[in-house]
């Protein structure tokens, strides 16, 4: 098993206050083909737009537009990568992306990802277990994953901020190999 611990931090200057009020980490690993990975948000979680649990589940474009936990998987050295969103309503989408934001379709392998929203007025905990997709589960493919792990969040005013372990730009650009800074084998 390959595992690494966390940590995300806002983008840009100005964002001090924000990165003092919350504090947002967690955990991924890969156990053959299958992938954890645990969110921990906690902060004043009432000052933030989050979304009620859905009965419903769905998945979803655009989840990105309002409070949503994100990652990226990609095998070092391929142009083409996954692009995964989770909203705490419970709706999500899966994407494959041809390189650096150009053919984005959504993946086909998931017809669900079914994951757990634990909440109260100070944390929010969102935890995956999936299978990865089909093509990284080859020997060579899961031998070197890069991972970004990254999230949006809306305040109760609508500001969003971007939080990622690494943000290697300028503006806030998830989809920059640069920032698929965690490695897992």
């Amino acid at each position: 098993m390959s595992s690494t611990s966390f940590k995300l931090i806002p983008h840009a200057a100005g964002m001090q206050r924000v990165a003092a009020t919350y504090s947002l980490h967690g955990q991924i690993s890969v156990l053959k083909a299958t992938l954890q990975i645990t969110y921990q948000l906690e902060g004043k979680l009432a000052e933030l737009k989050i979304p009620n649990c859905s009965s419903q589940p769905l998945r979803q474009d655009l989840l990105w537009q309002a409070t949503c936990l994100e990652f990226f998987l990609a095998a070092a050295g391929n142009s083409d990568y996954w692009e995964y969103n989770l909203s705490p309503a419970g709706d999500w989408n899966v994407y494959h992306l041809d390189s650096y934001r150009k053919g984005l379709a959504e993946e086909p392998a998931y017809k669900q990802l079914p994951f757990n929203v634990i909440r109260d007025d100070k944390q929010l905990s969102l935890s995956l277990t999936c299978a990865l997709p089909p093509a990284l589960i080859t020997p060579t493919a899961a031998a070197r994953l890069e991972v970004g792990v990254s999230a949006v969040l809306q305040s109760s005013s609508g500001e969003l901020t971007y939080w990622a372990v690494a943000h290697p730009g300028s503006e806030p650009d998830f989809h920059h190999r640069e920032g698929f800074c965690l490695k897992l084998a």
